[in-house]
């Protein structure tokens, strides 16, 4: 994964293999947000996301609100989106549906 920054022409065909992220075009970041059953549902997603998080070694922002969670991604080394973003965007996604496949995401998928 690399950490040069990406195009706008490379951040829009990377937004097309997501499912309901936004991307901040002029802060740099991409975003989605899930709502659990409970509260403990939510927390204990935080800590398998986190988990994942490490294993990639990329570190998004992460917010609990009671059932919602929202992640926030960019590459800090960066100060912008790169390939790392949507690696772990697609990974962080796989594994929601996996072990939450009744969570919907709160999120519209476009552009901001």
């Amino acid at each position: 994964m690399s950490n040069e920054l990406l195009s706008t022409d490379q951040l829009e065909a990377c937004m097309k293999s997501l499912d309901q992220w936004t991307c901040n075009f002029s802060d740099l970041y991409i975003s989605k947000e899930w709502r659990f059953e409970n509260f403990k549902a939510a927390i204990a997603m935080l800590v398998r996301v986190s988990e994942l998080a490490e294993s990639h070694n990329h570190h998004p922002e992460m917010v609990s609100a009671y059932t919602l969670v929202r992640i926030k991604l960019w590459t800090h080394d960066a100060q912008g989106l790169t390939s790392k973003d949507f690696e772990l965007a697609k990974a962080i996604d796989m594994l929601v549906s996996q072990e939450c496949p009744q969570v919907k995401s709160n999120a519209v998928r476009g552009i901001v």
